[in-house]
């Protein structure tokens, strides 16, 4: 590129700043076109560094936004330019200056950094941990947005030393009522709980005490800041019960107050096992409460505690059924416990209510192999898919339908000849997609000359076929059911 090719296009990109090409403003939106996306499209570093090098704001900004796009899909192997990149991002978490663009319609106003910061997060450890970790650690004011981001989504997720007494020390400079920034932090503890052992356990109980004492000090009516309070309750007795933080009161305050789900209960449950006033506080939850998704969350806390509870077989499969509850972790919960067979599963499909069909499909994706074994479900469904569709009945269409979505989502080629025989005998032009997909996408040669000599004698089952084939062509097979 010549040196007056470069300067034409540093000269239009300094006119403003889009970080989409969907601008309201039409020369903005040409420039991030006929401009911005060639260069990115070109990978062209060394034009990007030259850009940044300018030291101009708007041009800092473009060159960054390019950088990231390209790393997206690029690796880099040379050190020099993975050593000028970490540069860059350094200078780009410094830079307080101020910039303005258009998010939609809006004009909006911000510096560099938390423009950026975002992005920064989002690259690949190798090139955004280093500088992470050092603008971290030279920072001296109250923790803010940027900090708060680069401590959860980079430096927490690393067992360098050194990280926990960071992630403290950040943890304990935050405003009192920014409620998601604590959250952050908290959720920054738990990220480096799963990478390395946490030590100072005091410490982060004592920060824990002072978030939830600042909860309650501050009497909050706004919906925004009930909604950051609680995420950040949740957060706090989450990964307090990971870490084993002396929390014990105000863990069973919190869950003595909960009337919402709570799909971190079973963590909870495992930390007080051994708890009788936390085990009857989910019981009575258990009793007072009729939301399925937090009868749910309790019956996953009640399957830890279940050597508590004599009759705990009767409580799960009971509120199972009277609340038609369908979860994929507390179904894997259930057959961890064993509490899931096949007199189980044939009694839900002779029940044959939408509720049932989903719980059993839900449970042999999670355990495909299990029809093999199962022989005795696995008959009964083949005796469903060979009965006639004549009758109306819906309960029995329901149940084909269930059984040929598992066929296809378990890729079960022994039992596509039965999707052929349903298809040919659904008049529903859904449940006719549904029955022809399987075989189409996983029919072996025998039924596949089958169907074409179906569509031989039948023109209108041909121009069916024919055209959701045109239809799966245009979706690249893709088929939803």
């Amino acid at each position: 590129m010549s040196s007056s090719t470069k300067q034409k296009i540093i000269n239009t990109l300094r006119r403003g700043y889009t970080p989409s090409e969907s601008s309201p403003k039409a020369d903005l939106t040409n420039t991030y076109k006929s401009l911005f996306k060639p260069l990115v499209n070109k990978k062209d570093f060394n034009f990007l560094f030259e850009l940044f090098e300018t030291n101009e704001v708007i041009l800092r900004a473009w060159s960054f936004l390019g950088l990231y796009y390209i790393l997206e899909e690029t690796s880099v192997y040379q050190d020099d330019r993975i050593q000028k990149i970490q540069q860059i991002i350094l200078e780009v978490l410094k830079d307080e200056r101020e910039i303005t663009y258009y998010g939609g319609s809006v004009e909006l106003r911000t510096s560099l950094r938390e423009h950026h910061v975002r992005r920064i997060c989002e690259l690949n450890t190798n090139l955004n941990l280093q500088p992470a970790v050092e603008y971290c650690s030279s920072f001296e004011k109250v923790t803010d947005s940027v900090v708060s981001d680069l401590i959860e989504n980079v430096v927490s997720k690393t067992a360098e030393d050194n990280i926990e007494s960071l992630i403290l020390r950040f943890a304990g400079n935050t405003s009192t009522r920014d409620f998601h920034l604590k959250n952050q932090m908290v959720k920054s503890f738990e990220n480096l709980y799963g990478k390395k052992e946490v030590k100072n356990l005091t410490e982060i109980t004592t920060l824990f005490k002072t978030y939830i004492t600042q909860i309650k000090e501050n009497k909050i009516k706004d919906p925004d800041f009930l909604k950051s309070v609680k995420f950040l309750q949740e957060s706090i007795f989450r990964v307090g019960a990971l870490l084993g933080l002396a929390l014990e009161e105000e863990t069973l305050e919190f869950i003595t107050s909960l009337q919402y789900p709570y799909n971190s209960l079973d963590i909870i449950a495992k930390r007080y096992k051994n708890n009788e006033k936390f085990l009857s506080i989910i019981l009575v939850k258990l009793e007072e409460n009729n939301n399925p998704n937090f009868i749910s969350d309790i019956l996953k806390a009640i399957l830890v505690l279940k050597e508590k509870i004599d009759n705990w077989r009767g409580i799960i499969i009971d509120n199972v059924k009277k609340f038609h509850i369908v979860d994929s972790f507390l179904i894997e919960n259930m057959q961890e416990s064993n509490l899931i067979n096949p007199e189980l599963i044939l009694n839900l499909f002779n029940e044959g209510k939408h509720w049932s069909l989903e719980f059993i499909r839900e449970f042999f994706n999670e355990n495909p192999n299990l029809l093999e074994e199962w022989q005795k479900v696995k008959q009964e469904f083949v005796k469903i898919l060979e009965r006639s569709v004549e009758e109306k009945n819906e309960t029995l269409l329901d149940k084909k339908e269930m059984i040929i979505k598992l066929i296809i989502d378990l890729q079960e080629k022994e039992l596509i000849t039965y999707c052929l025989k349903n298809f040919k005998m659904f008049n529903d032009n859904n449940l006719k997609k549904l029955a022809v997909f399987p075989v189409l996408k996983f029919g072996e040669d025998k039924i596949l000359h089958e169907l074409k000599d179906e569509m031989k004698k039948d023109p209108d089952m041909a121009k069916f076929v024919l055209n959701f084939i045109d239809n799966l062509n245009r979706n690249e097979w893709k088929f939803f059911y």
